[in-house]
């Protein structure tokens, strides 16, 4: 029986979120069944792989052996973890050197309508900044950096790349429809474990009343997608002979409730679900919380657990503290967040920003591009113009931590 769940591994779905993505936030929940009762996870060591229905500790070499022919493998992430998205680049690093040519991979973090677009970056026929678009626009450009290493090595080793998900634009449409075409209620998540798992993350969220049906239906609409879309690729002429390895935020997989169990009943291939855990004394520094009595469900939580430790680079990216409009009159801020470094550098809502750097900013995308390259401490000379007068005005960029946004 496990002591504590997972504190990170939760994408949030709320309404409000919707429109943004998923977020991850973190473990602070009850004790679920679905733990090995022979091996306590908070008593793993860095770096320790655990077969989770036995509590087997497994070496690197054994993990490799017993998932290298699986059709599907899914590498349940939280999305805010360096070190989940470097263990991602050595698994797939090592299943590409063991079937070089047999690899493709399919990613959350896409809408299906990007799909040509990034055919068109993998071929070389869009630059590497176009492409960063493409990921800001389904996902966040902020959040870039923390996929960076991943694309570069799928690009450069030619592994094709699948977008899973419902696009960012089609979401809030599709799922009126799903209403509508059943009866004006929402489509109903049927799996027990499921629906009791998704009542406790939306209790545990502060936003979380009056919109639980939506809730769920959001999620069986990612899911599904998901779910289609890989067993399209894996059916198609292109997919067919390939093993594809999904990176995905962990609570679409944990249990096995979520996509896993959404594809094998279209397909019954094989399949692992591989989660990290990380106890508290490998925690390096602060990470994102969100209070849920999870119920303990019958249920491994996954096949396989690996231990990393947990660091977000909200100390290290920088945040200007504004929010930007793309309008016909350029690039408008529309909001100041006290405290932070454009409040500090004098920015004021309804200011255009022109320049930035000397680079001229024609859309809020450049400088989002621009400050994925600076530090925290890095200087920033934007141009603005107030009022029909043009003032230039200094930035010194902070981390999320020091009020930067």
């Amino acid at each position: 029986m496990w002591s504590v769940f997972y504190r990170r591994l939760l994408p949030v779905l709320l309404l409000g979120l919707l429109v943004t993505g998923c977020q991850s936030v973190e473990r602070s929940c009850g004790v679920p069944n679905g733990g090995s009762p022979y091996q306590d996870p908070d008593a793993m060591r860095r770096g320790e792989i655990v077969h989770v229905p036995t509590g087997v500790k497994l070496n690197r070499e054994q993990f490799f052996n017993l998932v290298a022919d699986c059709r599907v493998l899914y590498l349940g992430e939280s999305h805010d973890n360096i070190y989940d998205h470097q263990l991602e680049l050595e698994v797939i690093r090592e299943l590409e050197r063991r079937h070089p040519g047999r690899l493709a991979v399919g990613m959350e973090m896409f809408g299906r309508r990007s799909q040509a677009e990034i055919d068109r970056w993998l071929a070389g026929d869009l630059s590497d900044e176009e492409f960063i678009g493409v990921f800001g626009r389904d996902w966040g450009v902020a959040d870039y950096v923390y996929y960076r290493e991943l694309l570069t090595f799928i690009k450069e080793k030619g592994i094709p790349l699948r977008a899973l998900n419902v696009s960012r634009a089609d979401r809030m449409a599709r799922l009126q429809a799903a209403k509508a075409a059943n009866g004006g209620r929402y489509p109903e998540m049927t799996d027990p474990y499921q629906r009791r798992a998704l009542a406790a993350m939306f209790a545990g969220h502060p936003e979380g009343h009056g919109h639980q049906e939506m809730f769920d239906a959001m999620q069986l609409l990612w899911e599904n997608t998901m779910a289609d879309t890989i067993v399209d690729y894996l059916e198609s002429p292109a997919g067919r002979q390939r093993q594809l390895v999904v990176v995905t935020g962990g609570f679409h997989v944990a249990y096995g409730f979520g996509i896993p169990r959404k594809v094998f009943a279209r397909r019954p291939w094989s399949y692992a679900v591989v989660l990290t855990h990380t106890p508290d004394d490998l925690v390096e520094n602060e990470r994102r919380t969100m209070p849920v009595d999870f119920p303990s469900l019958p249920l491994y939580v996954a096949d396989y657990l690996w231990c990393v430790p947990y660091r977000n680079l909200d100390d290290r990216q920088v945040r200007l503290g504004v929010g930007l409009h793309d309008g016909s009159r350029g690039v408008e801020i529309v909001s100041v967040e006290p405290g932070s470094a454009a409040a500090a550098a004098g920015l004021q809502v309804g200011d255009l920003l022109l320049r930035a750097d000397g680079q001229r900013l024609r859309r809020s995308l450049d400088l989002q591009l621009l400050l994925l390259k600076k530090q925290v401490g890095d200087r920033c000379r934007l141009e603005v113009e107030r009022q029909g007068q043009r003032l230039t005005l200094e930035a010194v960029c902070r981390g999320k931590k020091q009020g930067g946004r």
